[in-house]
C-alpha cells in the first residue's frame, strides 16, 4: 500500500548551532505541564500531566496518561482504574544509561542510553526488519515554513505571553501516477519572557548539548519538539533546514501554550484514472483502517473534514503550568532502593 503522508521525524531542522550557546552556572530545574492530544484522526486521544526534573547532566520525566476515548479508556481503566498510566523515566548522561521505572509493580529495566552500530546490527539480525521499499516517484514541489509575531498578549498560568503563528505547508506531486499531496502543521505559541524561564531554557540546552554529544548526533530534536513539532508533513534538506530554524530563532521567550493542528489531503489518478476518494492509502482509508482496529464511534470520517477539504490527521494542545529553578533533590535520579531489577 502506497504511502501518500509520510509521518517523520523533524530532528533535521535542529542544527548544531543551537548547541554553541553559551553556558552559565548549574541550576535544577522543575517543569510540570499538562497535554491533550486529540488522537489520531481522533482515535486514541489522551490527556497526559507530566513533570520534568533536571540537574546537570540527569534528567528525569514523570508522566500520567489518561486516554479520553470510549475502548482504550475502557481497557485502561480495567488495567490501572481511574488513576491512569504511570511512567517515570530516569536518563544519565553521565552514566549512559536510561532506568525505566514501574512505579506500581515496583521495578525497573535499564539500558544503554546509546549503543555503537555494530552492537545495534547484531541485536537487530533475524528480526526482518530493514525491508521497507522507499518510494521515489514522490517530488516536494512546495515546502514553506513561516514564522509570525501577531502582537497579541495574553496571561496563561501566571506567566505574560505574546503570540506567534507557525505554519509548514508541504505539497508533494508523484511523478508516475499524477497524485498530488498537500499537508498543512499550524501551531498557535504563546511565549513568555522572565529570568527563570530564561534559566530554564539555558539548562535545557546544556542537558541537550551533553545529550546530543554522547548519541553522536548533529542535530537538536529537542529544540524543534518545544515548538510542537514532534513529526512533520514533509523532508527538509540542509538548505531549507537552516532556513527553517533562523526563523525559529526570531521566536522570543519560553514557549507557555501550544496549539498544533495538522491537516492533509491527496488526490490524483490511480487505478486506470480514477481520482480521489478511491485511492488506497489515503487519509480516508488510513483513519477508517485505525477506527476498525480501535472501534470508533463512527463508520464514516466526515467529521475528521475541515472546511478546506482537508482531513485532520491531529491536534494537540500543550500548556506548562509552572516552572521552578529551586534545587532538585538527588535521589530523584537514582532508582529507589526497593524496586527490583527486571531483565
Amino acid at each position: 500500500m502506497k504511502k501518500h503522508i509520510r509521518i517523520s521525524s523533524i530532528a533535521a531542522l535542529g542544527l548544531t548551532g543551537i548547541l554553541l550557546l553559551p553556558m552559565g552556572a548549574q541550576a535544577d530545574v522543575k517543569i510540570e505541564r499538562v497535554t491533550h492530544f486529540g488522537g489520531v484522526f481522533g482515535m486514541g486521544a489522551n490527556d497526559t500531566t507530566s513533570t520534568d526534573y533536571l540537574q546537570g547532566l540527569k534528567k528525569r520525566d514523570e508522566s500520567t496518561v489518561k486516554f479520553t476515548g470510549s475502548v482504550l479508556g475502557a481497557l485502561q481503566r480495567f488495567k490501572h482504574g481511574d488513576k491512569g498510566s504511570q511512567s517515570v523515566n530516569i536518563l544519565r548522561v553521565d552514566q549512559n544509561l536510561m532506568y525505566n521505572l514501574d512505579p506500581d509493580a515496583k521495578t525497573y529495566t535499564q539500558h544503554p542510553l546509546y549503543q555503537p552500530p555494530e552492537e545495534q546490527k547484531s541485536e537487530q539480525s533475524g528480526t526482518g526488519g530493514g525491508n521497507e521499499k522507499q518510494e521515489n516517484d514522490t517530488k516536494i514541489t512546495k515546502n514553506e515554513f513561516t514564522v509570525k509575531a501577531t502582537g497579541q498578549k495574553k496571561n496563561i498560568n501566571g506567566f505574560d505571553t505574546s503570540e506567534y503563528l507557525i505554519t509548514w505547508d508541504v505539497e508533494t506531486e508523484n511523478t508516475k501516477t499524477g497524485e498530488k499531496g498537500k499537508s498543512l502543521m499550524t501551531t498557535d505559541l504563546w511565549t513568555a519572557e522572565d529570568a527563570k524561564l530564561a534559566k530554564a531554557r539555558e539548562e535545557e540546552l546544556a542537558y541537550s548539548k551533553a545529550y546530543l554529544k554522547l548519541m553522536k548526533l548533529p542535530t537538536n530534536p529537542d529544540e524543534m519538539k518545544l515548538y510542537g513539532f514532534g513529526v512533520g508533513p514533509g523532508a527538509v534538506s540542509v538548505s531549507d533546514s537552516k532556513a527553517f530554524f533562523d526563523k525559529l530563532r526570531t521566536i522570543k521567550g519560553y514557549p507557555i501554550s501550544i496549539d498544533v493542528a495538522w491537516k492533509a489531503n491527496s488526490t490524483g489518478q490511480q487505478n486506470g484514472g480514477q481520482s480521489g476518494g478511491g485511492q488506497q492509502g489515503n487519509p480516508q482509508d488510513l483513519s477508517k483502517a485505525l477506527g476498525s482496529l480501535f472501534g470508533s464511534k463512527k463508520d464514516d470520517d466526515s467529521s475528521a473534514k475541515s472546511s478546506d477539504g482537508m482531513t485532520t490527521i491531529f491536534t494537540s494542545h500543550t500548556e506548562v503550568k509552572s516552572v521552578d529553578t529551586g534545587s532538585v533533590g538527588s535521589s530523584l535520579f537514582e532508582v529507589p532502593s526497593d524496586y527490583k531489577k527486571e531483565d
